[in-house]
């Protein structure tokens, strides 16, 4: 089991529960807008490359892809 940690001024959490995946978007107006939150997701698409062990383009193939044609069930919180 991983550690426990304490989340105290979470920007973006995803998570899978029984019913699906999970994404919830925690803005701060004062200091976060959409640009940097583009920016966190560009961030996010980099550590899911490295993560799988694959070339950053192969994940952007299919973030275009979706764009283009969304099919994922995720739950839309935020």
């Amino acid at each position: 089991m991983a550690d426990e940690i304490r989340v105290e001024r979470p920007l973006v959490i995803i998570y899978e529960d029984s019913e699906g995946i999970v994404f919830r978007l925690y803005p701060s107006k004062k200091t976060h807008s959409h640009r940097e939150y583009g920016m966190l997701i560009c961030d996010l698409v980099r550590h899911a490359a490295n993560a799988f062990d694959v070339d950053e383009e192969d994940v952007w193939e299919w973030v275009d892809k979706e764009r283009r044609n969304p099919t994922t069930p995720i739950t839309r919180v935020s």
